[in-house]
């Protein structure tokens, strides 16, 4: 019977400190992802003002642009899946 009470108090421990550690909820996720997306194209927004001025070399504008693009790629791509599962669960019947 003691090790049913030794049990218990653990796990209402372990429920306690789960509770503490806040993991980011999904809303969040997105914000983050989208302000890391939105900093890359203000980043190769900046190299190609640079390039123009030549206090920046070609390879790294193209560099920074690419990343830019392909972030902003996988974005949409993420954007457009999340569409369409929303307008198969709506057309699930219920």
């Amino acid at each position: 019977m003691r090790i049913e009470s030794e049990i218990s108090r653990i796990s209402l421990m372990t429920r306690q400190t789960a509770r503490q550690v806040e993991e980011p909820g999904f809303g969040e996720l997105v914000k983050s992802a989208l302000s890391t997306v939105n900093s890359q194209l203000s980043k190769a927004e900046q190299a190609g003002l640079l390039l123009a001025k030549g206090e920046i070399d070609v390879h790294n504008a193209v560099i920074m642009a690419e990343k830019a693009n392909l972030a902003l790629q996988l974005t949409i791509a993420i954007r457009n899946k999340i569409i369409e599962a929303y307008q198969e669960i709506m057309r699930m019947q219920v």
